[in-house]
């Protein structure tokens, strides 16, 4: 599964981890500027650079109504996608759409409160991995569907993850990706 980070930015959908510093339009990541003239791929660049059969992670970064219904727009029905977002209320409209699996993104203990209080909406949960712990993971697969989690950055730290029951890992590093493959396979 390949994962998009995607903005809305004066009416274009752009993909990019980075943030802006919209009054300098200026792009950030991790407390520096990027050099000026980053390049930003445009969404449908991006999608039209991918098989049509890769399925897709589409983290929706912000908070306009508008980005959900562009995103969803662009994408072919038959193209499988899990869609996530801090904007909870973003994957409103997207919960019934065709081959789409949503998720509630969770970064903070805060959110993880409201996670499991709140009405269940939508299909899973994918939350940072320093928020999970045997029992944390136990409720969420009670109450969702799916349990992701970001920022895996060891092989250790996976397979505690895949041991706790975590359906989904999301992992920046290709080398780990390999690795584990090569693992499970052997």
């Amino acid at each position: 599964m390949v994962e998009l980070d995607v903005h809305l930015w004066r009416r274009r959908l752009e993909v990019r981890h980075a943030k802006r510093l919209w009054l300098f339009q200026r792009l950030w990541e991790q407390w520096h500027l990027l050099p000026r003239h980053t390049p930003v791929p445009d969404f449908d660049r991006a999608l039209a650079a991918l098989p049509d059969a890769t399925p897709l992670l589409v983290d929706l970064k912000g908070w306009s109504p508008t980005l959900a219904r562009m995103v969803s727009t662009r994408i072919s029905d038959a193209r499988p996608v899990v869609v996530s977002a801090r904007s909870w209320w973003l994957l409103r409209g997207l919960h019934d759409r065709p081959g789409t699996t949503t998720l509630r993104s969770v970064g903070q203990p805060w959110q993880l409160w409201l996670a499991m209080r709140l009405p269940c909406a939508g299909h899973g949960v994918v939350i940072h991995q320093r928020l999970l712990n045997p029992h944390t993971v136990r409720r969420l697969v009670d109450r969702y569907r799916a349990v992701f989690t970001w920022n895996v950055e060891s092989e250790d730290r996976a397979r505690q993850l895949i041991d706790m029951g975590v359906a989904g890992l999301i992992i920046d590093d290709p080398e780990l990706i390999r690795l584990l493959r090569t693992r499970r396979d052997g």
